[in-house]
């Protein structure tokens, strides 16, 4: 009488909560340090922990977690000189990416670069700052996506995964300075809005790695008050700064909404 169930496919389910996890720290739900409390994902997933450890092997395998010595995963706290190394690596394929971007014939392309620029300013004047977050994804994105190259965009997303989290880091500053970054950070964008108009590609490329290079500022200026503050500890022989938690548990990371 069990011969005709409908088996469940495991694999489809352990895909759908890792791309689901990949998305919320592409998109800077999570910040550097955070715990990954299994139980917490599984239930703000509707699911199992089984396939939420499974995502977060995957993840951890691509360095956008770290598992310690006690067997916490945590996301990959910063570290300044190794994000120094990235951010460099990240300027050069995305200002590529973006002058790619300068040169093909895509009549809306400005028009929705401006919608999402401004769509960042405003959310950052409300202070809300994970929607300014949201628009900053989407207008480098849709830059990338006009480049042509969707295997330079996989790049890309994979470096995100990594990237999302330390600017969630923003949030951390006094209102006036995040508002600064953000505002910097407009300007930036409308730079390589007006030379993706005029489709000077070199200018294009130079504008993204500035608003790449600026935002670092004040990432160091974050983690500075981090050390300050003796948040630092050894990871797996590295020296990270990991940000405090309300309770040093596997279940004391932030709540988990998926989306």
């Amino acid at each position: 009488m069990y011969d005709n169930l409908a088996s469940i496919d495991i694999t489809s389910l352990q895909e759908k909560v890792y791309q689901s996890v990949r998305l919320a720290l592409l998109k800077g739900h999570f910040q550097p340090g955070d715990v990954m409390s299994i139980r917490k994902l599984a239930e703000a997933l509707g699911t199992s922990p089984m396939p939420v450890r499974e995502a977060l092997k995957r993840l951890i395998a691509e360095k956008a977690l770290v598992q310690t010595s006690g067997r916490q995963i945590l996301v990959t706290p910063f570290d300044p000189q190794r994000h120094e190394e990235f951010i460099r690596i990240r300027m050069k394929l995305e200002g590529f990416a973006a002058e790619r971007a300068a040169m093909v014939r895509d009549a809306g392309l400005v028009d929705r670069l401006e919608k999402f620029n401004l769509a960042m300013i405003e959310s950052a004047r409300q202070s809300k700052f994970e929607e300014a977050l949201a628009a900053n994804y989407d207008f480098h994105f849709e830059v990338y996506r006009a480049a042509g190259y969707p295997q330079l965009v996989e790049i890309l997303e994979s470096l995100w995964v990594r990237a999302g989290p330390y600017l969630t880091m923003l949030g951390n500053l006094k209102p006036v300075n995040a508002m600064k970054s953000f505002d910097n950070g407009h300007k930036a964008h409308a730079r390589a809005i007006m030379a993706i108009a005029n489709r000077d590609a070199k200018e294009a490329g130079r504008a993204i790695a500035l608003d790449i290079r600026m935002a670092t500022l004040y990432l160091r200026e974050i983690y500075a008050t981090q050390l300050a503050q003796s948040t630092a500890r050894p990871i797996n022989g590295d020296f990270y700064v990991r940000r405090r938690q309300p309770e040093d548990t596997e279940d004391a990371g932030r709540t988990f909404q998926p989306r």
